[in-house]
């Protein structure tokens, strides 16, 4: 094509990526208007996630696409994703085909002008894209060079290629990468949790369930199921519910029922597996005693994706009944009035917790999209105005915006939406009560959080999130009780609920007990502060220095007066004693 001498041209050398549909003409003959309609949903998602994961979109022709990345790592890891996310769309195509893309990525000069992109690395990786399979990635050589160390993935030469209208064989290389992202590996146990004289009669571990369909695309599902079933027990006050991450952390590290009832300090456990060939869905679950592996309930359900909800429902009741739980009248009112949403936002929902997993910038924003289409489909869902909630609690939490004041007003605008549209769910008011709480409304804050838990009473991660609103407040002794239960239904509980403990212990004085608890964290980096402060305040200077040194090279442009601002303490001279400890431990 001959450019327009007067066309402005920009000439940049990029990390090319070349997307294409992978029978896209077969797809419109069998099915045009589903086609065009699911293809527009997939480039409207893949557009906007470019930005998120450092690139940009110059060229879209059709079915295809073309950016480019500022280095051949980036393009890697959004092509990765965004095959992670195609594969785990076609869960929900409802028995349509799906849209596989293809993709391709080179290194070289791209030449973007006012009507278009062009050049010869835009050719290579088109060339290149055609090689891959449907749903997968091929690159060259030169961008080998650079990726070759990626931890998540392994290269395969497809040898020397003779490409079309490209003079020289090009080495070629297919990338293999797992399809989904299972949960964080997890370490052993911080400390045991407090001995129990006997065990309750009526506690439970919703076990994960075993993905029998063989497709690594179904996890998500099979993960959201699990977490949906134990928030819903957890709503029973009388039943003792183990946590999500430690049903995960005991399976992961024996199979015997009895050995994971004992590790977890449970009497019974529902078991699963799970099965999907195309939109219909075959679940077997089994509610077992576990001390003597005798079955107490078995059933199987076969249907479509649509009918998940339903399975749910029964499950929870049936399980409760059988556990002798009684069902008191808030819980039959909210049974009564719930409002199943639209499938197709609910796997979005469940799509985007998968990455929730992660505490990455470019996956919060991403998960974030995923919420806004639930919500678009569905905008009387609460879920997805709770879950968008947190992506910005987040985001401020973490500094991943240069308008903190705003993502704050965000996350509690969307938290009153959620409540707005179900007040009934537990999701809404934590997130309410989180946002309140670090606008330093406490009132509000302990108001929502007390609802959250009248809702989930034996939700462990809002009770631990409870526990350290309440510190902010004078309630330490309280915030103590309610982290004690919480790592006693999450055994396997993650270090903030340690952080959240030992700055109960500090406001309450017991310096020794921080340190205690602290000194239990895997990841030992955000306790130096309160670890810096109790030792100086117990006169050991030495330690006391030790730590503060630790936290500045964690933080190094750390500052008692920048940190002055942090904490959401009702009362500043609790900050200030902070801040005192600090000093008194050199930081300045």
């Amino acid at each position: 094509m001959v450019l327009a001498r007067t066309e402005k041209l920009n000439r940049k050398l990029s990390a090319i990526l070349y997307a294409d549909v992978h029978g896209y003409s077969r797809l419109v003959d069998n099915d045009e208007e589903g086609t065009v309609v699911r293809l527009i949903r997939s480039q409207s998602l893949i557009s906007s996630l470019v930005g998120d994961y450092g690139g940009s979109v110059v060229d879209t022709a059709g079915d295809g696409l073309v950016a480019l990345f500022p280095s051949a790592t980036v393009a890697l890891d959004f092509a990765v994703e965004m095959q992670r996310e195609m594969s785990n769309a076609a869960v929900w195509s409802g028995g349509q085909e799906p849209i596989a893309y293809r993709i391709g990525i080179t290194i070289g000069d791209a030449i973007v002008g006012d009507s278009g992109v062009y050049g010869h690395g835009i050719n290579m990786a088109a060339r290149i894209q055609a090689l891959a399979s449907p749903g997968g990635i091929c690159i060259t050589e030169s961008v080998h060079q650079f990726v070759r160390n990626e931890p998540e993935c392994s290269f395969r030469s497809l040898g020397k290629q003779k490409l079309k209208n490209i003079a020289d064989e090009v080495e070629v290389l297919a990338v293999d990468f797992g399809r989904t992202h299972a949960e964080p590996k997890v370490s052993a146990l911080p400390f045991a949790p407090a001995p129990q004289r006997s065990v309750p009669d009526s506690s439970l571990a919703v076990l994960p369930f075993e993905n029998v369909s063989g497709d690594p695309a179904d996890l998500h599902l099979c993960q959201g199921v699990v977490a949906d079933l134990i928030s819903d027990l957890c709503r029973f006050r009388n039943l003792m519910v183990i946590a999500r991450h430690s049903t995960f952390a005991a399976t992961a590290q024996t199979r015997s029922l009895r050995e994971i009832a004992n590790k977890l300090g449970v009497r019974y456990v529902l078991s699963g597996c799970f099965r999907r060939v195309g939109n219909k869905l075959r679940i077997a679950v089994d509610l077992i005693e576990a001390r003597t592996e005798n079955t107490m309930w078995s059933e199987r359900y076969d249907g479509g994706i649509e009918d998940i909800f339903a399975f749910q429902d029964d499950v929870t009741a049936t399980t409760a009944s059988r556990l002798a739980v009684q069902i008191d009248m808030a819980e039959k009112r909210r049974l009564s009035a719930q409002n199943h949403p639209n499938v197709d936002a609910y796997g979005l929902i469940l799509r985007g917790q998968d990455l929730s997993f992660r505490f990455r910038p470019e996956s919060n924003w991403h998960a974030r999209r995923l919420y806004r289409q639930a919500r678009d489909l569905d905008p009387h869902y609460a879920r997805s105005y709770a879950a968008m909630s947190r992506t910005f609690n987040v985001e401020w939490r973490y500094a991943w915006t240069n308008d903190p004041e705003g993502a704050l007003n965000e996350a509690l605008n969307l938290a009153n939406l959620a409540v707005q549209h179900d007040d009934l769910d537990a999701r809404g008011y934590s997130e309410m009560g989180l946002a309140r709480l670090y606008k330093k409304e406490h009132d509000p804050a302990i108001a929502a959080y007390e609802r959250a838990l009248q809702l989930n009473p034996n939700d462990a991660d809002l009770l631990a999130e409870m526990g350290d609103c309440l510190v902010y407040v004078r309630q330490a002794e309280r915030s103590v009780g309610l982290l004690e239960k919480a790592m006693r239904l999450n055994p396997y509980y993650p270090d903030s609920y340690l952080w959240y403990l030992g700055d109960a212990y500090f406001q309450l004085g017991e310096y020794e007990k921080t340190i205690e608890t602290l000194q239990k964290m895997r990841d030992d980096s955000e306790g130096h502060r309160l670890m810096a402060a109790s030792y100086a305040y117990l006169g050991n200077a030495r330690e006391a220095d030790k730590h503060a040194q630790a936290l500045l090279e964690v933080h190094p442009n750390f500052t008692t007066a920048q940190w002055r601002k942090v904490p959401p303490h009702k009362y500043p001279e609790d900050t200030e004693l902070l801040i005192e400890g600090l000093r008194k431990a050199g930081l300045r």
